[in-house]
């Protein structure tokens, strides 16, 4: 209905240029019996990827266009090819003197980055705005629908009930016809088409009513019987009384139900759940184009900042800068793609915002709605393989940054744990040091204090030269402990000396 073979063409050439862009080739899905599919927790708020239950909200059409003109007047660049409009905003933000240091440009990325998240963020909000809007507008269509078959119902009903009265009263007509006349039966057309106006129906009901209601005033005339070809007979009486209870419990049923039909069909009028849907996805197509967007000023921010950095490796035959340079490419095929399909999205939206096509004949748009859902549903699923061309290069540069900085972190995590080794050998050993050095003090004292009252007994008449082998005694000690701590430390013996 809304270009359709537009987008199946910009879908087939799409996958096309994305192809080409990541030098990829697609392959063809192989057969396997139970295959395994892992599942991760890697949905996020923030790009718009995590399922979002949603209220039914009025936001109207307007307020739609609103919020996703927003967004284009950020993307109008990017869909137009605009690179000196997209280096001019970049450097708007910059000093006076332009600083053309690489760290200066590492800001100005960034920054750019930041704004794309932002903006990634907010088309995410804009999807489930769109969605609790389209929601709410196909609840009162339906309802709006299921109101108009209760009062066709309801109108039906009262022929059904009415008619075979009709016939019977007429049956009974003795009279001229002049002041009591025939009457037609309920309706004048045919109520069980696709798409009946239902108000003359009604009319013709209500019509029924009063010309009944004033047959009753005649029939109760006193000088209404003239002669043997024109009275009212007993039977007459009974069935034109009988008519109008009929016709007025008729009526008072109908009524209520043709009140709430158009009430409900008045608030349906009021917006129109094509129109809604439309920019449901052109607000998809901008969220896509924004993650590629963001991608692109993230791959440039780290390829900045990665210059005369020590994280700059070598990873699989090449340094981490000319990876994330590399996807650039990859990166602007993946935008040309959805900014393809941002343009058709932005045409259908605006082209269709307040025309003849979407509101069709019947405002039983179920039907219609049903097809560009699933129109819809495919080109997503579709755009989530595609797009998942692009995404994986990404990641694989990404996984190679993330594993390089965690070797890197491993590394340093050994250095320092190995010098914490060492100084806490350092330690044991002065520890140990001290303590010899502690035992061996007070050994010393108490052989100094020994030899002190050795001396006091000594004999006069010993011979010069011999010597007594016991004041020996607190060296041999000492050794002996010294030699017990070295068993139990042998690491000491290269460290402390005696």
């Amino acid at each position: 209905m809304f270009n359709n073979r537009i987008r199946t063409a910009a879908l087939a050439g799409a996958i096309a240029i994305s192809t080409a862009a990541s030098g990829v080739a697609i392959p063809a899905f192989a057969q396997e019996t139970n295959p395994t599919f892992n599942i991760t927790n890697g949905f996020n708020d923030a790009d718009g990827s995590t399922a979002q239950p949603v209220e039914s909200v009025n936001h109207t059409e307007a307020e739609l266009l609103a919020a996703t003109d927003v967004t284009a007047a950020y993307l109008n660049d990017f869909q137009n090819g605009d690179v000196r409009a997209i280096v001019a905003e970049l450097i708007a933000t910059s000093e006076n003197g332009f600083d053309p240091s690489e760290e200066a440009a590492y800001q100005t990325f960034e920054a750019a980055r930041q704004i794309a998240t932002q903006q990634l963020a907010a088309s995410a909000e804009t999807i489930t705005k769109t969605r609790e809007s389209v929601k709410y507008a196909l609840e009162v269509d339906q309802a709006a629908t299921e109101a108009f078959e209760a009062y066709r119902s309801a109108l039906n009903g009262a022929a059904s009930a009415i008619n075979p009265l009709i016939a019977a009263a007429n049956t009974a007509n003795r009279t001229d016809k002049s002041e009591v006349e025939l009457y037609d039966a309920l309706y004048a057309y045919d109520l069980n088409v696709t798409a009946p106006e239902l108000k003359p129906a009604y009319d013709e009901l209500l019509a029924l009513q009063k010309e009944v209601n004033e047959d009753v005033e005649w029939v109760g005339e006193w000088a209404i019987d003239h002669g043997y070809d024109d009275y009212v007979t007993r039977d007459h009486a009974k069935a034109v009384q009988a008519l109008k209870a009929a016709i007025d419990a008729q009526v008072e049923a109908v009524k209520p139900v043709r009140d709430d039909a158009i009430a409900k069909n008045l608030l349906a009028q009021k917006s129109d759940v094509l129109v809604r849907q439309l920019f449901l996805e052109r607000a998809t197509a901008q969220r896509d184009t924004l993650r590629v967007v963001e991608a692109i000023f993230a791959t440039a921010t780290r390829y900045v900042e990665l210059y005369e950095s020590d994280e700059n490796v070598n990873v699989e035959g090449d340094t981490l800068r000319n990876h994330y340079v590399a996807l650039l490419p990859t990166l602007f095929g993946a935008a040309s793609f959805n900014v393809g399909v941002l343009d058709t999205a932005d045409d259908a939206a605006i082209d269709f915002y307040l025309v003849w096509d979407t509101d069709l004949a019947t405002n039983d748009e179920d039907a219609a709605y049903a097809e560009e859902k699933r129109q819809f549903a495919l080109l997503t699923y579709a755009k989530v393989f595609i797009n998942g061309i692009w995404q994986e290069e990404v990641k694989y540069v990404q996984n190679l940054d993330e594993g390089a900085r965690a070797e890197a972190a491993r590394i340093e995590a050994e250095r320092l744990a190995d010098e914490a080794y060492r100084a806490e050998q350092l330690r044991i050993a002065q520890e140990a040091a001290d303590a010899q050095k502690t035992i061996a003090e007070a050994l010393a004292k108490e052989a100094e204090g020994n030899n002190d009252n050795s001396s006091d007994n000594s004999s006069d008449d010993k011979e010069t030269g011999s010597s007594d082998i016991g004041s020996w005694g607190p060296f041999a000690a000492i050794a002996a402990i010294i030699a017990a701590i070295a068993a139990i430390f042998p690491f000491l013996s290269g460290i402390v000396k005696f």
